[in-house]
């Protein structure tokens, strides 16, 4: 095999027979854990839409978000895709893909505290902590939006959730995406003026931007899952209307 054709991505996914996803693991909605071990969620029902037209298998690796793009530089993954807000800071040294969603961000708070949080300004006071996620755009949010509150950094959004649940902290940022599928299925939480999303943006999969191939390939998917009503299923299964 020579050096040009080793060097195209989507040939070598095709004939590992593998592509190497990398995912958080807990980003509500996208991409999350059970208690067996087993990974569910949004984009885990969009990626086995992909084993399927790829042919191959979708192995999974776990990054973070604070790590992203060394990980993708180091080659630990193909492709990432997370719930990954498309921005012009990672397109400098990655490239996306067309987007599948948008979103933007929302505080989440416990339920009980809905009379007491209806707005930013109510947070943002002294004594007021705000939970986020090392890396990526909750990290950037909580650190450029508040002045008077502090912002309390956790290695993952679950573990500031756990924390929210018991009042060590009196909101997190979130994806809307999450911050309304969690008060979904969790009565304890809220989110906080669900119509009012801050800072929205795209979301799409991050790819190396040398893989012309593989995106090429990728945008087509993504097209033809939006067109055949595959993404509209599985946005209602995971979000409601």
């Amino acid at each position: 095999m020579t050096r040009a054709r080793w060097a195209d991505r989507l040939e070598r996914v095709l004939q590992a027979g593998v592509v190497r996803v990398g995912t958080t693991i807990d980003t509500p909605v996208f991409s999350m854990q059970k208690v067996s071990g087993d990974l569910h969620g949004f984009d885990m029902d969009v990626l086995a839409t992909l084993e399927s037209a790829l042919g191959v298998r979708v192995e999974y690796v776990k990054m973070s978000f604070g790590t992203m793009i060394p990980d993708l530089l180091a080659d630990k993954f193909d492709v990432a895709m997370s719930g990954m807000g498309r921005t012009p800071e990672r397109a400098r040294v990655a490239t996306f893909s067309k987007p599948y969603m948008r979103y933007g961000k929302l505080l989440m708070i416990r339920a009980a505290d809905s009379d007491r949080f209806r707005s930013l300004t109510d947070l943002d006071n002294a004594g007021i902590k705000i939970g986020y996620n090392h890396g990526g755009l909750n990290d950037h949010f909580a650190k450029t939006r508040f002045t008077r509150a502090t912002p309390v950094g956790y290695p993952s959004n679950q573990l500031a959730t756990v924390d929210l649940l018991a009042a060590k902290i009196d909101a997190q940022v979130q994806d809307s995406t999450s911050a309304i599928y969690l008060s979904r299925t969790n009565p304890q939480l809220a989110a906080m003026d669900p119509k009012n999303v801050f800072n929205p943006v795209y979301v799409a999969m991050l790819l190396h931007r040398e893989d012309q191939t593989l995106l090429n390939f990728i945008n087509i998917w993504i097209d033809q899952i939006e067109l055949d009503g595959t993404l509209a299923e599985i946005r209602h299964k995971w979000l409601g209307d």
